[in-house]
């Protein structure tokens, strides 16, 4: 999925600069400037000399694997395959100042590059599966880690790939939710939990990625708290296909687990997943947290600000919708563990959706924030997509933000990033009304002069709302996807 670095993070003077996330069992980064992005072959259209005096004349060809950004946010580095004569690629690495007026540059890499097939790298092929043998562990084989009877390691002990302290195996490791500064994950099988810290290397540079644990000496009675919370599977491919954005606004599937549950062997892990998957198919994201979290006992006194989020969750679980109105809105934060547990209170109060528009007018973040949790699962409180309670507030209040072109951010204006929530917002809810979709496309017209890059969101969201597949060819499953339907959530 895409993210979007903040525009008050880059340095004055610079233009935005679009980031894409990419998950496998950990985020990995890469980076996308205008159409240029991995993985794809592009042909020179306009020669140039880069910032380190590279020259790459017209016509030149390579295959781009790698695009990033320096640590002060001032250069661009491309790292491409280039074609030589001779039918040999050359790796070559190309420098871009983000401050150039002139030349190769953000905003500017389509009058130089153009853009041609898509070229994934070479994969090494994997042997057939076998069956498995009985869990073992070659690095630490001795001892065992069952030594450590599924109590927490209290020394420093680097786990290698796995995330638990014991022999079962990856296949039956699971995260904790939620995320904390500390990782917590916990074994299927035996049930035992361990707190790490995770390193590693996404293999941007030399292709082969790695990640590894290191145990975190913990305080027992903690981990023993930690332990009554669900485990949870991430789908990171099963996000909607939209646009680089905050990693606040992505939803990701996902399958919760209760502290309890156990398996002995992989064919019940199997028929575990596929019973949840059921359970929790017809529920809403708040309902199966809640579900799953069980009874988790107060909160341990003198818990380290390392599992902050843990105790912020359980706090959620003894709210109510008649609970205090800001205790519920700062835990309806889109970046709070509890969001989707208070929004989902919220939206059960009287006032719910004349709570819900005032606060979407709201000029402080947090209370906007707020608000777009509650809107984009607020589908109970209208009758249809349809509904004029919902979509004239909501193109009322987009087209009341302020057009203002973004400080030291050319082609954004400055309520981009409120545009951005709100069309998340409305895509989350299906909200695809005549109404509404007239209403997008009005606004689509008003900011192409403005903000191209918000009005190629509403484009998406449009048809999104119509049920058109925003993926490109070659990562779609099938030719389209049906329309949301407002009953079917």
């Amino acid at each position: 999925m895409r993210l979007q670095i903040r525009a008050s993070r880059l340095p004055r003077a610079h233009p935005p600069v679009q980031l894409i996330l990419q998950h496998q069992e950990q985020p990995q980064m890469a980076t996308t400037v205008d159409h240029l992005e991995a993985h794809h072959r592009y042909a020179v259209i306009r020669g140039f000399t880069d910032a380190n005096d590279v020259r790459v004349p017209l016509e030149t060809t390579g295959v781009i694997r790698l695009i990033s950004i320096d640590a002060g946010f001032t250069l661009i580095h491309i790292d491409w395959e280039r074609d030589r004569a001779n039918g040999e690629t050359m790796a070559e690495r190309l420098t871009f100042s983000l401050a150039a007026t002139d030349g190769p540059r953000n905003n500017h890499m389509r009058e130089y590059f153009e853009k041609g097939e898509i070229v994934l790298p070479p994969r090494e092929s994997k042997p057939p599966d076998a069956p498995e043998p009985e869990p073992a562990r070659d690095k630490l084989s001795a001892p065992t880690l069952d030594r450590f009877e599924r109590k927490q390691p209290q020394e420093e002990l680097l786990l290698d790939e796995l995330a638990v302290a014991c022999d079962c195996g990856p296949v039956f490791h699971r995260p904790i939710y939620p995320a904390a500064h500390l990782a917590a994950h916990a074994c299927l099988r035996c049930g035992a939990v361990t707190v790490t810290r995770q390193l590693g290397d996404d293999g941007r540079f030399h292709g082969k990625p790695w990640t590894a644990y290191w145990t975190v000496p913990t305080n027992q009675a903690f981990v023993d708290w930690l332990a009554r919370f669900p485990r949870i599977a991430v789908n990171y491919s099963g996000a909607p296909w939209r646009w680089p954005m905050s990693a606040s606004l992505v939803r990701y599937p996902t399958l919760l687990y209760p502290a309890d549950v156990r398996v002995a062997d992989k064919r019940e892990l199997k028929a575990l997943e596929v019973m949840l998957q059921d359970a929790q198919a017809a529920l809403t994201r708040a309902h199966r947290l809640a579900f799953a979290c069980g009874d988790i006992p107060d909160i341990p006194g003198d818990l380290p600000d390392d599992f902050r989020s843990f105790a912020t969750l359980r706090r959620a679980l003894d709210l109510r919708p008649g609970s205090d109105v800001d205790t519920l809105k700062a835990h309806a934060h889109l970046l709070s563990s509890s969001c989707e547990l208070a929004a989902s209170l919220l939206l059960r109060r009287e006032d719910a959706c004349a709570l819900m528009m005032d606060w979407l007018n709201a000029k402080d973040d947090d209370t906007f924030s707020a608000a777009i949790a509650m809107l984009r699962d607020s589908r109970r409180l209208f009758s249809s997509p349809d509904d004029k309670r919902l979509i004239r507030p909501v193109l009322n209040i987009m087209n009341s933000l302020p057009l203002g072109e973004l400080k030291d951010v050319p082609g954004r204006v400055e309520s981009c990033q409120k545009f951005e929530a709100l069309l998340v917002a409305v895509a989350d809810l299906g909200a695809n009304g005549r109404e509404m979709l007239d209403g997008l496309a009005d606004l689509q017209k008003k900011l192409a002069k403005k903000d191209a890059y918000t009005a190629d969101a509403i484009r998406i969201v449009i048809n999104e709302l119509n049920g058109i597949d925003n993926r490109p060819a070659e990562y779609r499953l099938v030719a389209s996807v049906a329309p949301p339907s407002w009953r079917g959530r």
